[in-house]
């Protein structure tokens, strides 16, 4: 019967540690990083073929970002993979969320388009339906606090104007960005995109607030209003309301 292969009793220059110690982490493939956080793979398999399974959980989204389609149950249904196993690649999966958008408060400012749209990448394009995201900054540019105020099916998002509106109030913003993300991956607006952004710009500015922007996320991809001067086409439409 054979034993739980380690990544020490792989040939040499299959291992992610050596590799990693002499030319660097940023040379491991996925699958060798993987392994380095399974440590251990299962009687029949190496740690590096099952990280490859694990690769592989989700169908629709194949690849590192299966981490965020995927729970505990149905990685602890891949062979080699526990709970303890599982809840740590849940939690890579996080903290490469939360690194993402890590930065020292009082230098968070409110920046370019692509900036913002970075620092809120990895989150929103994880989501599999619609969320809806309010930032607020004060006068300098400075991020007050953010919120995903609305969720809603693949194809909607349901938006409350006012809820977002006593949102910024409460923390006495001055300047507004609002954030959304596409779960197809397109972030090209629709329609509806821009109905919701005129109501948010009228809004703004009848409570002496600055609507700096709406950025829609795709897959690694960002559409800014801003950017792509669209609040002068939306403001100027005479469609219906």
């Amino acid at each position: 019967m054979k034993k739980h292969y380690t990544i020490k009793e792989l040939p040499y220059f299959e291992r992610p540690y050596e590799k990693a110690e002499q030319y660097g982490v940023e040379v491991l493939s996925d699958a060798e990083l993987l392994a380095v956080i399974l440590r251990t793979g299962s009687r029949d398999k190496t740690s590096i073929e099952v990280a490859y399974d694990v690769l592989g959980v989700s169908k629709a989204f194949p690849g590192l970002l299966g981490l965020y389609h995927t729970d505990l149950p149905e990685l602890m249904k891949l062979d080699g993979v526990g709970k303890v196993k599982a809840l740590e690649l849940l939690c890579v999966a996080e903290l490469s969320k939360r690194l993402s958008r890590v930065s020292i408060p009082d230098r968070v400012r409110l920046g370019s388009p692509a900036e913002i749209a970075m620092y809120f990448m990895e989150e929103l394009r994880s989501y599999e339906s619609e969320h809806f995201y309010v930032a607020l900054f004060d006068h300098s540019g400075r991020l007050i606090k953010y919120k995903d105020m609305f969720r809603g099916t693949s194809g909607q998002a349901i938006i409350s104007t006012r809820e977002a509106m006593l949102f910024a109030l409460s923390y006495k913003a001055t300047r507004m960005v609002i954030l959304h993300n596409h779960p197809s991956g397109d972030p090209i607006p629709s329609p509806a995109d821009d109905k919701t952004t005129k109501r948010f710009y009228q809004a703004c500015t009848y409570l002496d607030l600055v609507l700096d922007d709406h950025i829609i996320i795709g897959d690694n991809s960002y559409i800014s209003y801003a950017e792509n001067r669209l609040f002068e086409k939306i403001l100027n439409h005479k469609g219906e309301e």
